[in-house]
């Protein structure tokens, strides 16, 4: 079993307009206490041992509905964790796939439902993140979260009317700080600023004056095109506290926002005043580069994005300043190659309001320069289309279209390291077995209730997460064979067979299979594909008559050689009934 849980934080507080201090969750800063974090993932692990251990009990004494129950409870628990854990790290690829295995095995689920929804929002899956979080809220319209993430979802859909009214919802029924935070977000998109400044003084009044609080209300006021307003809370975070991580950075980053170049020297000097208490702050380092490079201080930004690249390898963003510098100080084969780099690594074409679109133009004009006209041709015609793209999703926007280097302010979306990986990595190897364990014993108790098609589900399952379980393959391979689906069957009896040789039942199961496959074949038309299955059943079983039959009525129109060896077989049987 596991020692890793997925734990859960609360929050709660007051009435809207009367928040509660004791429970706030600043979005900024979580602070948990290290052994409350140890006892949560403690009860976590033993909540998904009990499942595990009930299932097996339970299929030991033969209450097969029971095990089942529990199996799936502990999967979906498990796989829910899983998701978790890669949402956490900024891979919503993976933890929306998880998801989606753990929603299969517990459809009623509404949290499970509800991190479904918020992973594909993240992923940038709309309609996905929409219709999740519209099921939960339908069947539970007293769900403050299922509101909450509803109304998030349609505001980025541009669905603002109906966001604001389940925003509100949210708050009525539970008015805690990520509701009205929400909603206060939700104001300033509409472009009501004054009733989102309400509502953060309602708040203000409710959870204290802190620093913490203050980022999050000048992050709303700046992403929402409101930096004026946004630079007075930074000032107010740094004056209650100026060692708040990312305080200076957000700062200088509204400064930019507001103002442009106009304020470049204030934001750099903010920049820089991060670093002096963060030193490994790459949204600063990145930035001061962006400064430094656009004033043509080359050997100053070099320094800032050369050292942000160390310490953030896998971020097409540094690359693509890095290739513009290599560009403006004449290295052409250096920018050439920072920039390839930036493409490869941009795993998200929409990154950065389509920045790689930058990378291609740049590329194309270095190609164009050393002579490669086809090969600029071609980056120049990628260029066209995502400058297109671009333009079309910042429709309405103000955004315009083409790369963008506005500072953001969400200080989690950064790319994805191997080794912030490898802890989720490291929790689903633990679990693996577990879950192979799990998927092979529903497989095998579907199996023997008759149903056949589960059972071949749940050994696909399995063997994604232990391909070698021993009993697999045979289980696999007779599940398939009795449901009368013989392409599945083949593939695992002849694993099988290679460790069991001697089993007759799986021999004759797997000529059986190869011959229903050729007649199969040959009924949709696929003359050579038979004959390689009905060939590779006889090798399977060189005795069996039926596939030599079978072999001879195929090939007779075939030169003498490539049937002798199954002519006489027909003669024999001719008129025999052929085993199915």
């Amino acid at each position: 079993m596991v020692d890793i849980a997925r734990s859960r934080v609360g929050r709660s507080f007051g009435a809207v307009v009367c928040f509660s201090r004791s429970c706030a969750c600043i979005l900024v800063v979580i602070c948990v206490a290290a052994n409350a974090q140890i006892n949560s993932q403690k009860s976590a692990q033993d909540h998904l041992r009990h499942y595990y251990d009930a299932a097996q009990n339970a299929q030991a004494a033969e209450d097969l509905e029971q095990a089942t129950a529990n199996y799936k409870a502990f999967l979906s628990e498990a796989l829910h964790r899983m998701a978790d854990h890669r949402a956490g790290v900024g891979d919503f690829t993976s933890g929306v796939t998880f998801f989606e295995e753990a929603l299969n095995l517990s459809p009623n689920d509404d949290s499970l439902r509800l991190d479904y929804a918020a992973a594909c929002s993240a992923l940038g899956d709309m309609q996905k993140a929409k219709s999740a979080a519209e099921v939960v809220a339908s069947s539970n319209p007293r769900n403050p979260r299922a509101h909450l993430v509803l109304g998030r979802t349609l505001l980025a859909l541009g669905e603002n009317d109906a966001a604001k009214q389940h925003l509100e919802s949210a708050v009525a029924i539970d008015p805690n700080f990520e509701d009205g935070f929400a909603l206060a977000a939700a104001h300033l998109k509409l472009k009501d600023p004054d009733h989102a400044a309400k509502i953060f003084s309602e708040m203000l009044a409710g959870l204290g004056d802190t620093a913490e609080i203050h980022m999050n209300f000048g992050r709303a006021f700046s992403e929402a095109g409101y930096p004026e307003q946004g630079i007075q809370e930074f000032k107010k975070a740094i004056a209650r506290d100026a060692n708040v991580p990312g305080s200076h950075y957000s700062l200088g980053a509204a400064y930019v926002l507001g103002l442009g170049e106009a304020a470049f020297s204030d934001a750099a000097a903010e920049f820089r005043e991060e670093l002096e208490r963060h030193p490994d702050d790459v949204l600063s380092l990145y930035q001061l580069g962006y400064i430094e490079l656009n004033q043509h201080k080359l050997d100053d930004a070099e320094r800032e994005l050369t050292r942000a690249a160390k310490l953030d390898p896998d971020n097409p963003d540094l690359f693509l300043l890095l290739g513009q510098l290599e560009a403006e100080k004449g290295l052409s084969r250096e920018a050439e190659a920072a920039l390839q780099k930036s493409v490869v690594l941009t795993k998200d074409i929409s990154r950065n309001h389509f920045q790689v679109q930058r990378a291609h133009y740049l590329l194309g004009r270095l190609l164009l320069q050393s002579g490669c006209r086809e090969d600029a041709q071609r980056e120049f015609s990628l260029s066209d289309q995502l400058l297109k793209q671009s333009v079309a999703a910042n429709q309405g926007s103000g955004m315009g279209g083409g790369a963008s280097n506005r500072p953001t302010l969400d200080r989690t979306n950064s790319s994805q390291h191997s080794d912030t990986l490898k802890p989720a990595q490291e929790y689903e190897a633990q679990l693996g077995l577990a879950i192979a364990d799990s998927y092979n014993n529903l497989g095998a108790m579907a199996a023997s209730a008759g149903d056949l098609w589960s059972a071949i589900g749940y050994f696909q399952k399995t063997a994604k997460w232990n391909p070698v379980l021993e009993g697999l393959d045979y289980n696999w391979g007779k599940a398939a064979f009795s449901a009368q689906n013989y392409q599945e069957a083949v593939a695992p009896l002849t694993r099988y067979l290679r460790s069991h040789s001697d089993d007759t039942w799986a021999r004759a199961a797997l000529s059986s299979s190869l011959l229903n496959l050729g007649k199969l074949n040959l009924e949709a038309g696929s003359l050579n594909v038979a004959i390689a299955n009905l060939e590779e059943g006889a090798k399977v079983a060189p005795e069996s008559d039926s596939i030599h039959y079978e072999l001879a009525r195929e090939t007779e129109p075939a030169p003498q050689q490539s049937r002798t060896s199954h002519s006489s077989v027909k003669q024999n049987i001719e008129g025999q009934c052929v085993l199915s």
